[in-house]
């Protein structure tokens, strides 16, 4: 089954997803993401506007929730300071102006699609796992599974096998992970089910088989505990026509 999203957006010529756009995608291969809702931007528009238009919305998360502008331009939404995390309406109308502010001073010519309320999936349990995706010009596509969050590129403990895979490669991967032992039981944290984040990673070996025109996948941070495995942040490249 192709992505459908990804077919529309390769025939208007796009290459980089939205975030919006990539989580949409991730979902069409039933990969749980955060319950959220998106507005489009106006400019001009005050926070406690963008606000009041988001609770009126099917999806309005409640809190706490991550504001974020949505905009290709900005591949990261925390380099450019342009998410905020709040728990009530004073501290959401507040964080919006002030993403909209950070991400015009990150780059003056951004063009912001829209703000993004996307519900906090994170508990005491939870680690920050990610999975990605590249094409290696011997190999094809390769999938990556590491420890995630703002740390990947410190700690560089990822694992990486050719697609297709199948559930014991998967199993391997997280076997060859030095911080393996993060994911079990430990200081009376219930370990991560191990199923669900086993079952997104072969969804993630589908997808990219299936839509070969994906080049490069980033999810980061998967949220994974006892009961959830949830892609929170995504990018999604597409080949170019």
């Amino acid at each position: 089954m192709k992505s459908k999203i990804l077919r529309e957006l390769s025939a208007k010529g796009m290459e980089i997803l939205s975030e919006y756009e990539a989580r949409n995608v991730l979902q069409e291969y039933g990969i749980p993401c955060p319950k959220e809702v998106m507005v489009s931007y106006q400019s001009g528009k005050k926070g406690e506007e963008y606000l009041s238009e988001m609770k009126k919305r099917d999806g309005w998360p409640g809190y706490p929730s991550f504001f974020k502008v949505i905009s290709r331009d900005i591949k990261s939404a925390t380099e450019a300071n342009a998410i905020r995390r709040a728990t009530s309406d004073v501290e959401a109308a507040s964080s919006i102006d002030a993403i909209i502010s950070n991400a015009k001073r990150y780059r003056e010519d951004v063009n912001i699609e829209g703000i993004l309320a996307s519900e906090d999936v994170s508990t005491h349990e939870t680690r920050e796992m990610f999975i990605g995706s590249t094409v290696n010009e011997q190999f094809g596509h390769v999938i990556s599974l590491g420890f995630g969050g703002v740390y990947v590129e410190v700690y560089k403990d990822v694992e990486f096998r050719v697609v297709p895979i199948k559930e014991p490669d998967v199993y391997s991967m997280i076997e060859h992970l030095r911080g393996r032992e993060l994911l079990g039981a430990f200081r009376r944290i219930r370990p991560v089910d191990m199923k669900l984040l086993v079952d997104t990673v072969l969804k993630v070996s589908k997808m990219v088989e299936e839509n070969p025109e994906i080049v490069e996948l980033d999810i980061n941070p998967l949220i994974v505990g006892p009961d959830r495995a949830v892609a929170v942040d995504a990018l999604i490249r597409i080949q170019g026509k």
